[in-house]
């Protein structure tokens, strides 16, 4: 007696496991929780004093893309080829220092330095309501 299920039994079983490996791929990827800036450790030459570096001038700026449940990539440098690390629900406040950049398509960057320190597309950023 020819066993002429085993064949297709064995792929049927070898299909289901390449599906089940892929669904890990399109599985909903969480969304990022903001990070909790640490103090500044002491300094560790009480005696000897430095002149103390000016601040950045921060601005505070809202999170304005449009839509009631936007969300805004931050990345790691001017442009939509660097990578997004973080991302910035509508209406979130944050603090840019002035810094921007121009890309080839025209679109303006500015660099934040809260809640992240990363870039944003100026465009979707507004002026914060009193």
């Amino acid at each position: 007696m020819k066993k002429t299920w085993l064949f297709p039994l064995l792929l049927l079983l070898l299909a289901l496991v390449l599906a089940a490996c892929n669904l890990n791929q399109y599985a909903p990827v969480a969304k990022a929780q903001p990070l909790t800036p640490t103090p500044p450790l002491p300094s560790p030459t009480a005696s000897v004093s430095a002149a103390p570096t000016p601040a950045p001038a921060e601005t505070p700026m809202q999170v304005c893309t449009g839509y009631p449940t936007g969300a805004l990539n931050v990345r790691m440098c001017p442009g939509v080829e660097c990578w997004a690390f973080f991302v910035l629900d509508e209406g979130r406040t944050v603090a840019v220092d002035g810094a921007t950049e121009t890309a080839e398509d025209g679109a303006v960057w500015v660099h934040l330095i809260y809640p992240v320190d990363g870039w944003v597309n100026k465009k979707y950023l507004c002026e914060v309501e009193p």
